[in-house]
């Protein structure tokens, strides 16, 4: 709110139409009424913030100041209050320049260098914003020595896209930042010395074989707390008793490293998933296999590597060991079918809930179908073939093995329904030579 005539007047009068900084007065020199804390700065349209001041006082060419004697009436607030943000502000420039030097050796560093785009040589664009990312390096400490190093290693990979330079290094630069910290935490508060026994040769060995592939497949070695964590797993987890595979603590300890785990049972975990989702991937290479370069194999859809997944956890859950799993998972790929069995303990089927019998019949109708029209059977094929069986299912008047047979022939026909190959039982003959008192 600008200062009102009425209150520049009393202001003036108060003063004695004296300038307060220099005492020049009227008429000798024009005077003007001034803030002793600027507006900018917080000042306020108050008598207590308000001064006479004469032209060159007010507008800055006087090297006088106010001070206690020449602004008596001022209050001493709002001289401490200017004082103050001029210390803030000449602070906040003391503090921005460092920062404002890292920012430049950065960006003469990067301006250094060029990369290959397409047929030419040009520099790369820094992205909008660059200076924020900057900032935050030189608030968390980031050493400005390093940044040659990392520059160099973003615009020498031939695996990054130019557009993605910059992204690159800055997740360099958070890597070394993590390790700082860690080493901050370290320095600041080792850690404790384990209360748990020694490790065995195994659990060594793991462990070395562990910093080896860290070291490898991330470019970097793990931290001090880093291998302290995954040494620290591998005796927990052998002072939990019971068996451990030597080779499954490795496999476990190269996929972990490979992914950034300092966990061995986590990693264990990790690396059953991974083995699980193989899995899958065996039955669909079986399945694409099977007819080795031929054309006209499609490769199964989602839904059918869904359903192969579901029944790989429905086993593995259930304690199938994943070695049999896989066998069982690729047996059904050469089959074309979705459903593990071959090879299952009857127990052990039932945890996906396969009917092992039915899906035999399925699968030996599907081969033979094959074989005699030089195709796989199609979904709608499928569906009307284990219709057909259902409904003798029902009947019950068949034996087994014949069931097996007329699927066989059924699909040497490229036929769906089996009915017309089944040998029908219990006829005349067969009743004949039972006992008289079992006929009925």
């Amino acid at each position: 709110m600008a200062v009102s005539k009425r209150l520049r007047y009393e202001i003036l009068r108060r003063d004695s139409h004296t300038c307060r900084y220099c005492g020049a007065s009227a008429p000798d020199v024009p005077l003007r009424v001034d803030h002793v804390t600027p507006v900018a700065l917080g000042g306020a349209d108050t008598p207590d913030n308000l001064v006479t001041s004469c032209e060159p006082c007010n507008s800055g060419k006087s090297s006088a100041s106010p001070d206690a004697h020449h602004v008596a009436a001022v209050s001493d607030d709002a001289l401490r209050w200017a004082e103050a943000m001029k210390q803030a502000a000449s602070d906040l420039r003391d503090k921005q320049s460092p920062k404002i030097a890292y920012r430049e050796a950065f960006k003469s560093e990067w301006e250094s260098w060029t990369r290959e785009s397409g047929w030419k040589t040009e520099r790369v664009e820094l992205l909008d914003g660059w200076k924020g990312s900057l900032d935050a390096f030189y608030e968390a400490s980031l050493p400005q020595e390093v940044w040659p190093d990392i520059i160099e290693k973003a615009m020498t990979n031939p695996t990054v896209k130019v557009d993605n330079t910059f992204r690159y290094a800055c997740g360099i630069a958070w890597r070394m930042v993590n390790e700082l910290q860690d080493r901050a935490r370290a320095i600041a508060s080792p850690p404790a010395e384990s209360t748990v026994g020694p490790m065995s040769a195994v659990g060594q060995a793991v462990v070395e074989l562990w910093h080896r592939e860290w070291t490898t497949d991330l470019e970097r070695p793990p931290t001090e707390s880093e291998r302290a964590n995954f040494q620290e797993s591998v005796i927990r987890l052998e002072a939990g008793g019971g068996y451990l595979d030597p080779q499954e603590l490795i496999n476990a300890a190269i996929h972990g490293a490979s992914v950034g785990l300092a966990d061995i049972q986590e990693a264990l975990n990790a690396e059953a998933d991974q083995r699980r989702a193989d899995i899958a991937i065996d039955w669909c290479d079986a399945w694409m296999d099977l007819d080795g370069a031929s054309p006209r194999v499609q490769p199964p859809d989602s839904f059918l590597l869904n359903v192969i997944k579901s029944q790989v956890d429905e086993l593995a859950d259930g304690g199938v060991s994943l070695d049999r799993i896989r066998r069982t998972a690729i047996l059904a790929g050469f089959h074309h079918s979705t459903e593990l069995h071959h090879g299952l303990r009857a127990n052990e089927i039932e945890h996906t809930g396969t009917d092992a019998f039915r899906q035999r019949t399925v699968d030996l109708w599907t081969r033979s179908f094959r074989a005699g029209t030089n195709r796989w059977p199609e979904a709608e094929e499928r569906s009307a073939f284990l219709g057909h069986y259902n409904r003798i299912v029902a009947d019950a008047n068949f034996y087994l093995n014949d069931a097996l047979a007329a699927a066989v022939a059924a699909g040497a026909y490229g036929d769906t329904d089996l009915t017309t190959c089944l040998s029908r039982h219990l006829s005349a003959l067969e009743i004949a030579a039972q006992p008289l008192g079992d006929a009925k």
